[in-house]
């Protein structure tokens, strides 16, 4: 949970770092993220995602575009 706030501090305080700013935006590039990632990337299980690749993803909503 510390994650989460954390990555919502930095939104609110360095905008400028976030390319995706609306919620939209955020989980559409997360989804994207994922799709991406699964076609080239295969050491996540996705069957067993632990915290750290939870993680990993809501950080790559905050730049992957």
């Amino acid at each position: 949970m510390t994650f989460v706030v954390q990555l919502g501090m930095d939104a609110r305080e360095h905008p400028e770092e976030w390319a995706n700013t609306t919620i939209t935006d955020y989980l559409g590039q997360m989804a994207s993220w994922i799709d991406d990632c699964h076609g080239f990337k295969d050491d996540i299980d996705w069957e067993k995602v632990d915290y750290r690749t939870f993680a990993k993803i809501l950080y790559m909503g905050k730049i992957y575009e």
